[in-house]
């Protein structure tokens, strides 16, 4: 295991004392949420009894692997915490998401959370975001219509293509365009812009949302605060 993976390991073993018996917990996404899940199994499997909801299929298939009981909202409307990572994370804990292309699940998972928490390794942290293309799920048929309307927002849009050929598709059968943006100056004003345009299904852009961020290196562990 390389220093990176390593730390994200220990983000997510921190996580786990955020997790108690009888708790919904949201399963996040990508490959420092993959840890949690797997550290999580292991726990259930010694007993502790907790229910997930999954914030992407193939969350969902790992979780059901490691005989972590899953549910969704129409058995619940509310979930204790949830433990998912973020491409950046900048001061006030304002995040984007999507990297792995669950942008919409995780959004949904997180503003049913009571807390949300954050996973992360170091390099992870900004000053400032839009260093990471900002991810836009959009409608397939609107794809170029809401492509052109992000190129007048001043960002230069991308689809995004799968490892396998092709459009990448999402769960819910979208199109993610990954945006160039720059440094965001203003994340609260674009993600209002971007949100207004008809044919956006949602945007990697997470503010206000995340409660506390667990960051480590190789050689230490911060927790980070709105």
């Amino acid at each position: 295991m390389d220093a990176r993976d390593h730390a994200k390991e220990l983000a997510a073993q921190k996580a786990l004392e955020f997790i108690e018996n009888g708790m919904i917990v949201g399963l996040g996404s990508g490959s420092t949420a993959t840890h949690f899940i797997k550290l999580l199994g292991e726990r259930v499997q010694q007993g502790l009894k907790v229910r997930g909801i999954p914030s992407s299929k193939s969350s969902e298939a790992l979780a059901k692997s490691l005989f972590i009981p899953i549910i969704d909202f129409h058995d619940t409307s509310e979930i204790d915490v949830t433990i998912d990572g973020a491409d950046e994370v900048a001061p006030g804990l304002a995040l984007i998401k999507g990297g792995g292309g669950a942008l919409l699940r995780e959004k949904i998972v997180a503003s049913a959370s009571k807390k949300f928490v954050v996973v992360a390794d170091s390099s992870k942290i900004v000053k400032h975001l839009g260093k990471f293309p900002l991810p836009v799920e959009v409608i397939p048929m609107a794809a170029p219509l809401v492509a052109a309307r992000l190129a007048a927002l001043g960002i230069t849009p991308h689809v995004r293509q799968a490892a396998t050929g092709g459009d990448y598709i999402t769960d819910e059968g979208n199109l993610i365009l990954d945006c160039n943006c720059g440094e965001i100056e203003d994340p609260p004003a674009l993600a209002a812009a971007i949100r207004a345009i008809v044919g956006v299904v949602e945007h990697g852009l997470f503010l206000n949302m995340a409660d506390l961020a667990i960051v480590s290196s190789d050689r230490e562990i911060r927790l980070l605060n709105k």
